[in-house]
């Protein structure tokens, strides 16, 4: 943070917080988030009244992935969200077969009138296909000890062996390297500067500043993994799952404390390995990030059934995104830029709050001289521009 610093001009903030209006507009709205939350609530609830198998347990029902890390986006049209969710039993794996409990979170949601003709089997978990636009991936999990988060569950589609998981302890992981310089991030800072200068923040939309450009990140990157791979054969040009792709930019991420940096950043991590595998032929292996068994064939593996075909689709998508974000974000924010890597939906909603927050700041001399260095702080606290105690300048910087 001492070398090489930089200062933010007003263009780049700007910028910084179109994007994050871009992302709010991606993501679930608090509805979806609460009709989710009531759908996983109710199957704990299902399969806690069991009496022939689960009710001998202590289990718990809760989200993984992208809605417990807060990196949601809306499906795009014609299409269902994915809701991950994890069956947790509080008891060792030693005492039942992957097929067993398979088998039993089947049977109780096969016995329900509401499930029962919802369900389908998949390779670990039960999903149940809602009339709606979500479907809900139960993932059944036995503990490997008491003292900690991870998980057996099913192996593949046979269930006869047993694989590592820890939903818990990923979110912990992500969380901690998205939080890094947690209280300087650009938006953050630039929410203070408003509220110091008493401009009127009832109206802002204050999500826009809290989300870490990390989660920014993935949201931006995962809607442009939708486009990108809409139209496209799954076979030829296999999509990259999220967690992949959130473990990637996780894994890149330096601290950045801008969505822009953050972003910049990532592809230029994201192109070595593109290109290491284009013109050398070099695989990358991405494994859960917090399973740390010694021997690596037993760790959990992402990128486990990878083919050839999976590393060029990679590098295509990688190409394809890095080129249409530089002429985004360095060059043009207009409309053919925008539908190029966030679809055609909300661009003049977006811009429209862009020049709406402008419009509340433009002309205020409290901002400015905040901005400049040259407001004061008197005796009783309040800044104003003519006397008291020099304030220091607020500049927006950055690695």
């Amino acid at each position: 943070m001492k070398n090489n610093l930089h200062k933010y001009t007003e263009q780049e903030f700007k910028k910084d917080e179109l994007l994050a209006i871009i992302a709010s507009n991606l993501e679930l709205d608090e509805t979806r988030k609460n009709q989710m939350e009531s759908a996983y609530k109710a199957v704990n609830d299902v399969l806690s009244r069991d009496v022939n198998f689960f009710k001998g347990y202590t289990i718990s029902v809760y989200a993984q992935g992208s809605l417990l890390i807060g990196t949601t986006i809306k499906p795009l049209s014609g299409k269902e969200f994915d809701l991950d969710i994890v069956l947790h039993i509080e008891d060792s794996y030693h005492n039942h077969s992957p097929s067993e409990i398979y088998d039993e979170l089947y049977r109780v949601l096969s016995n329900n009138g509401t499930y029962r003709a919802l369900l389908q089997k998949k390779n670990r978990c039960v999903r149940i296909n809602y009339n709606s636009d979500f479907h809900m991936d139960v993932l059944p999990g036995c503990i490997i000890a008491s003292n900690n988060t991870r998980l057996m569950i099913a192996e593949n589609e046979y269930r006869k062996f047993w694989s590592r998981t820890d939903p818990k302890g990923y979110a912990e992981w992500f969380k901690e390297i998205s939080e890094r310089n947690n209280g300087s991030f650009l938006l953050q800072e630039r929410y203070g500067l408003l509220l110091e200068a008493k401009i009127e923040t009832e109206d802002l939309p204050t999500h826009l500043y809290f989300k870490t450009p990390l989660q920014r990140t993935v949201q931006i990157v995962k809607r442009y993994r939708d486009l990108f791979y809409l139209n496209k054969d799954k076979y030829t040009s296999p999509a990259i799952s999220s967690i992949v792709l959130t473990t990637l930019l996780a894994q890149c991420h330096q601290g950045n404390l801008s969505i822009q940096d953050s972003l910049r950043n990532a592809m230029v991590q994201m192109k070595k390995l593109a290109d290491d595998y284009k013109y050398h032929g070099i695989k990358f292996t991405v494994y859960n990030p917090v399973d740390n068994h010694e021997d690596k064939s037993k760790r959990e593996n992402f990128t486990d059934s990878w083919k050839d075909r999976h590393y060029s689709s990679f590098v295509n998508f990688v190409e394809s995104f890095e080129k249409k974000l530089n002429a985004f974000i360095n060059y043009s924010t207009t409309e053919s830029n925008y539908t190029d890597l966030f679809g055609a939906g909300f661009y003049k909603e977006n811009i429209q709050t862009i020049v709406q927050l402008e419009e509340r700041v433009a002309g205020n001399s409290r901002l400015a001289a905040l901005l400049s260095g040259t407001a004061y702080t008197n005796s009783s606290g309040k800044i104003n521009v003519s006397s008291g105690v020099k304030n220091g300048s607020h500049g927006f910087y950055a690695e």
